[in-house]
């Protein structure tokens, strides 16, 4: 078996072994940035949000206030700093939403529910729609979500990697606001 590097690791996913991305958790964590399932090219380095949209949506978080932007590729240090963790829905790495089944989803979300709420995560943030779908039953809509997790955590669904520069300000704005609340 060849090395493991950065935060791949070895995991059983629907009894088969997977190379994937471990859970990143702080040991207090103040957040979790969720995703649906990590890309083949952020498995390969070992690090969250490798490619090109994935490090767009990082910035702006960092951009918000959610942790520090670090000098290079590579987030989970600053994020680890200011209480900020990763992980995903789905185990299995894979190109895109397309590769990953309803079944995968549903296997992989009370799983993902149980270890949020067991850690106390009080706010989530959602990179992409689909796991504020697996959370709060709904999509919603980008911004900070009025409904709540049953455990009482916050959501915050990120403006698409693409959506226009105004939409992204105002959506982000909310999460810099939650974050200067304090709550």
């Amino acid at each position: 078996m060849t090395e493991l590097m950065g935060y791949q690791a070895r995991e059983d996913w629907m009894g088969r072994e997977v190379l994937t991305l471990a859970d990143v958790w702080p040991d207090e964590p103040r957040a979790m940035i969720v995703g649906l399932n990590p890309a083949p090219s952020s498995v390969d380095a070992g690090h969250y949000y490798q490619g090109q949209v994935g490090q767009g949506q990082l910035r702006k978080l960092a951009a918000a206030g959610l942790f520090q932007a670090p000098s290079g590729r590579y987030f989970e240090g600053a994020a680890l700093a200011a209480g900020v963790g990763f992980t995903d829905i789905v185990k299995r790495p894979s190109r895109g939403e397309g590769d990953v089944g309803a079944d995968e989803i549903r296997f992989g979300s009370g799983q993902l529910a149980d270890n949020l709420q067991s850690r106390g995560v009080q706010l989530i943030v959602c990179v992409f729609r689909h796991p504020v779908k697996v959370l709060l039953g709904t999509e919603g809509v980008p911004g900070m979500q009025a409904k709540r997790t049953s455990w009482g955590a916050r959501v915050f669904r990120m403006p698409g990697p693409f959506d226009k520069r105004e939409n992204v300000e105002r959506v982000m704005s909310e999460l810099s606001a939650h974050l200067d609340s304090g709550e």
